[in-house]
């Protein structure tokens, strides 16, 4: 392959490719933002309760999410490769896959709703968590269906229907919170778990959405029969797993970080783990247009590295990289401006106020490495390189973050603060390792 165009070019196409997956990746921490806004106007305990269970609930089913996101970078090479007519038994097995690891997961989170009352919440806290978090549980199995046949689509550069069915999903779980939380139309207000019931019902829509779009759409061409053939003389499912489940572990390290963080606030007080939740809630949104750009650039350095073109991996995800760096300081500016007025879309506690204005000045600090880390990994998921960064991962949440995070959280005077400039140091060292290794990988030689 030849021809990669000026760095403006470059960017152009990741955009365009880019755009539908960062709105649709906006669109999905929406639904938890929208959850939080409104869980957040009937009081702090029951907001409290709502980032540790949704920080319990990223911390077990990010893996799945890990290990089906790594397929769109296979889906992309097999298309360069001309493999298109054994697609289907890749949808085939990374459902299989996908729906097998939900139910692994889904039992680890029911274990972990009956130790809620021994990690040293608040009792309160703990009493409206657990029915909420079920709920999310039984989310899993609709979630992984829906992600794997968005991954798909990504592999085939169709961005654009998943995101539109994000954020017809995103209305409905707004919709469906305001029915239920507060009780409209003859429904008995339900709190914390009508968010669950809201958001369960609103994965379910989007799993059957893509689905269909899937078996209707002419560039992909499956047909139910193709999908649904149990002869696995034909699989996918080694390649899946050598793939994704490194991936897995890596989205794992970092979220157990950073869920580990919620719990931690927890044991502080629930104020600060209110304010954590609405600061973690705000970061995550900005978060996620590094995350599409992640998922742009490990499709077209897939597509090069699937033709051994290791010069045109190089130089798209050099142009990811500059393009998420630019990205992030702009939120970063953002967040310093309006780092007081964001947390009174929240909640008008006066000290969660104060706690999560701060808690967004630091996040405004890490948006940069953030961002840096994210595509970094993903490009070098685009390579089929997920062993090695799953270890970096480790080091730097699990051996650096966690422990630096208790230290500082516990153990000095700096409190929530600590935890969250400890979460920082993790995030510059994973993003100078991670972007070292992709430019020694695509290195020419």
């Amino acid at each position: 392959m030849s021809g990669y165009g000026s760095q403006k070019e470059r960017i152009k196409k990741l955009l365009i490719t880019g755009w539908p997956i960062i709105v649709g990746q906006v669109g999905l921490v929406l639904m938890g933002v929208a959850d939080t806004i409104m869980v957040g106007k009937i009081g702090y305990i029951p907001l409290a309760a709502a980032g540790l269970s949704v920080s319990i609930f990223f911390l077990i089913s990010i893996f799945g999410l890990g290990l089906i996101t790594a397929t769109a970078s296979l889906v992309s090479s097999e298309r360069a490769r001309g493999n298109n007519k054994s697609l289907p038994f890749f949808l085939r097995d990374s459902i299989l896959i996908g729906l097998i690891t939900a139910l692994i997961l889904f039992l680890i989170m029911i274990g972990i709703i009956g130790l809620l009352p021994h990690l040293d919440q608040k009792p309160e806290v703990v009493t409206e968590a657990k029915p909420f978090l079920f709920l999310l549980a039984l989310s899993i199995f609709p979630m992984n269906l829906y992600m794997s046949g968005k991954n798909l689509c990504d592999g085939y550069f169709l961005t654009l229907s998943p995101m539109i069915i994000t954020f017809g999903a995103l209305l409905l779980n707004i919709f469906l919170n305001w029915l239920f939380i507060y009780g409209h139309w003859g429904i008995k207000p339900m709190g914390l778990i009508g968010a669950g019931w809201a958001t369960l019902i609103a994965r379910v829509v989007m799993a059957l959405a893509i689905l269909v779009f899937i078996f209707k759409s002419k560039t992909i061409g499956f047909s139910t029969k193709s999908v649904f053939n149990f002869d696995f003389k034909t699989n996918y499912i080694k390649p899946i797993l050598k793939l994704g489940v490194p991936s897995g572990f890596q989205y794992f390290f970092e979220v157990a970080a950073f869920s580990g963080a919620a719990i931690l606030a927890g044991v502080l007080g629930a104020i600060p783990q209110a304010a954590h939740q609405i600061a973690i809630n705000v970061a995550s949104l900005t978060f996620m247009f590094a995350v599409g750009i992640a998922v742009s650039g490990s499709i077209y350095v897939a597509e090069h590295y699937a033709h051994n073109d290791m010069k045109g991996a190089r130089k798209y995800g050099l142009s990811a990289m500059w393009l998420v760096v630019a990205v992030e300081v702009v939120f970063a500016l953002l967040l310093i401006i309006f780092h007081q007025i964001i947390p009174q879309w929240y909640n008008d506690e006066k000290e969660v106020l104060l706690i999560a204005s701060r808690l967004i000045l630091i996040a405004s600090v890490f948006q940069v490495v953030d961002g840096i880390q994210a595509v970094s990994l993903g490009l070098l998921r685009g390579l089929h390189d997920t062993k090695f960064p799953s270890v970096l991962t480790f080091v730097a949440y699990w051996l650096i973050g966690i422990p630096l995070s208790w230290y500082l959280g516990k153990h000095t005077s700096w409190g929530i603060y600590g935890i969250w400039w400890a979460l920082t140091f993790s995030l510059i060292f994973i993003s100078i390792t991670t972007a070292w290794r992709f430019r020694v990988k695509t290195r020419l030689i």
